[in-house]
């Protein structure tokens, strides 16, 4: 079996869906799974609407439901889905407004009434998919994420309860294969113990599709977007942008934590337990071959992309008085722990701590702790530029050529060790752009690897 994930641009009206019902139309007697995110733009209409409403501009939150309901009926319409359409998108808008005229009396939203506002745009780009897929002939049911997805109660970032999931996931596909081919889902819901719908966190769809693929022994996950694959940078930056062919999972989780927007940074995880390789494609360039992700014992060492990661803040912690006590480290991640806030890059010293976050939510909590026994330093507006590539760490001579190339930008943090398959560098965001133009120059423009790059 396959799943096959289809991102908001994918789905974002009538033209798209027709798009995406031809490329499945050659697997339709296939047993698989397709995972949808919302229709796009509407989460971004959905998180206005949960910002409206707690902020009580109740006229504005209207406004965002109205155009959701535009785009759906639009859609709708086009695809001549009829009444049972209708009534879901009505179902979906009364709940909304339902939401809307509580917070009225309340004057507050809750966070569980946030995630049930944002799970709005998968179910209803799920549900109306399986309709227009059953209209068109193929064996396709609607699946409910919230009903096989479980989670715990941290809503916007819920945490899912990965064996209970599969679990479920695997039973109910089974089930439902039985007089189906296609089970459609929506990405990014789940729902916790109580049975309240959670999100796990924007771009979610991909992990939902990972978890699934994982669940039932996938051959194949397929990630559907809107570009051609992974590229050797972001193509805004550079003209000479390269799709890359093959990639290792390590070289793929990398280049997804550290800002490669094509893949959700979990996505890798559920994948690489059960060796499922992950193809990259173009929804509407179904022809181009995308990018494999998978395992490799021929990988080439070499360097095969850049990422960034811009608007980060880099914290510099120093304590004398920790001269050769133990504890420092211990103490200072004790802090981030209790304030959940994550650390992506560190260098250390004896008595000296850099370290990088990209949400500063508890900074000011995070420095009133820290300064209890530490000189603190802030500095924001920075960027972290990735160099990734199997064996970029054991490559002679990379590292000159990369330092060297940066010769004149001010670097704050250098990375280096601690991944096989990384180098990275904290620099001033206003030299983001120049730095990744001029190592792009540098370490792809002229070479040729037809087995690695397009």
């Amino acid at each position: 079996m396959t799943v096959r994930k289809f991102g908001g641009s994918s789905v974002n009206g009538s033209i798209q869906f027709k798009c995406l019902a031809k490329i499945i139309e050659s697997f339709k007697e296939d047993k698989s799974i397709i995972v949808v995110s919302a229709m796009g733009k509407t989460t971004n209409k959905l998180v206005s609407f949960n910002e409206n409403l707690s902020h009580n501009d109740l006229i504005f939150a209207e406004q965002d439901i109205k155009v959701i309901e535009e785009n759906h009926l639009n859609l709708i319409t086009e695809l001549d889905l009829g009444k049972e359409a209708k009534s879901i998108l009505s179902k979906h808008l009364s709940l909304l407004r339902t939401i809307k005229d509580s917070v009225a009396i309340n004057l507050d939203i809750t966070e569980s009434q946030k995630d049930a506002v944002l799970a709005v745009g998968e179910l209803l780009s799920s549900n109306l998919l399986a309709l227009y897929f059953q209209k068109i002939g193929y064996k396709a049911v609607f699946l409910d994420s919230r009903y096989v997805v479980k989670s715990n109660s941290d809503f916007s970032n819920a945490e899912v309860d990965l064996p209970i999931t599969f679990h479920n996931i695997k039973d109910s596909v089974q089930k439902l294969h039985t007089d189906n081919n296609i089970i459609i889902m929506g990405g990014f819901i789940a729902s916790d113990s109580k049975n309240r719908t959670t999100t796990i966190g924007r771009g979610g769809s991909d992990y939902t599709a990972a978890i699934a693929a994982n669940a039932i022994d996938a051959k194949l996950l397929e990630i559907w977007t809107d570009v051609d694959g992974i590229m050797t940078i972001d193509p805004k930056f550079s003209s000479d942008a390269r799709r890359i062919l093959h990639l290792s999972y390590d070289e793929a989780a990398e280049l997804a934590y550290f800002g490669a927007k094509v893949l959700h940074p979990k996505t890798i995880g559920p994948a690489i337990k059960k060796n499922i390789p992950i193809l990259v494609k173009n929804t509407f360039k179904p022809e181009i071959q995308g990018t494999l992700i998978a395992n490799s014992e021929n990988n080439p060492k070499m360097l095969k992309a850049l990422s960034y990661w811009d608007n980060i803040t880099v914290i510099n912690v120093k304590s004398n008085r920790m001269l050769g006590a133990y504890g420092f480290l211990s103490k200072v991640f004790e802090i981030f722990k209790n304030y959940q806030t994550s650390v992506d890059l560190i260098a250390t010293s004896e008595v000296s701590i850099s370290l990088t976050i990209d949400n500063p939510k508890n900074l000011p909590h995070l420095l009133n702790e820290l300064q209890e026994f530490s000189n603190v330093t802030v500095t924001s507006n920075q960027a972290i530029i990735s160099a990734i590539g199997d064996g970029v760490k054991q490559t002679s001579g990379l590292a000159s050529r990369y330092f060297g190339i940066l010769d004149k930008i001010n670097i704050q943090m250098v990375s280096i060790g601690a991944s096989e398959v990384n180098i990275s560098v904290v620099i001033n965001s206003a030299d983001l752009e120049t730095s990744l133009k001029l190592l792009h120059n540098e370490f792809f423009k002229n070479v040729n690897e037809p087995d690695v790059f397009e």
